[in-house]
């Protein structure tokens, strides 16, 4: 399985997220799983999964991997 994680942190990126999510060339590379972590933006996609695609989406949390975490707190 190929992964992308893209991470904004507690930030608005919603470009970066429509962006991502609009284009089918990460896809047609043989990725098919997607995690978002966003931040405060207006652009929060759902969460979904297929036989072949899985979109993961997260807002500012930890996220588990394995054994081990990928963290992104953002806190000030």
């Amino acid at each position: 399985m190929k992964c992308v994680f893209v991470t904004v942190g507690t930030t608005s990126f919603d470009d970066l997220i429509a962006c991502v999510l609009a284009h089918d060339s990460l896809q047609s590379l043989g990725y098919n799983l997607f995690v978002l972590q966003i931040g405060r933006g207006k652009v929060v996609p759902e969460s979904f999964s297929t036989e072949s695609f899985t979109l993961d989406v997260y807002r500012c949390r930890k996220l588990k991997t394995g054994k081990k975490k990928a963290t992104y707190s953002g806190y000030k």
